[in-house]
């Protein structure tokens, strides 16, 4: 029986090594078709998007979907 890591899947469930794997490298892949580095995509995640952030910008580049605009938020403080 292959061994667990401490990662986990969309359900809390344990991933095993090779699932984890595969879902990197089909990331990282798309990422590449899209126009992102390596670099740039670890870049993104370790300043602090998510993962299901990353994914849309991978679609929105592959397939040309405008991503929903973010929401605004209105500030009471004035700059004077």
């Amino acid at each position: 029986m292959a061994s667990s890591y401490n990662f986990f899947g969309v359900l809390g469930e344990p991933m095993e090594k090779s699932s984890l794997l595969l879902a990197i490298s089909k990331l990282a892949a798309a990422g590449e078709q899209a126009g992102f580095t390596l670099e740039q995509m670890i870049g993104l995640l370790d300043a602090g998007l998510e993962v299901n952030t990353l994914l849309e910008l991978i679609c929105w580049r592959l397939n040309g979907i405008a991503l929903p605009p973010a929401p605004r938020t209105s500030s009471s403080h004035w700059v004077v």
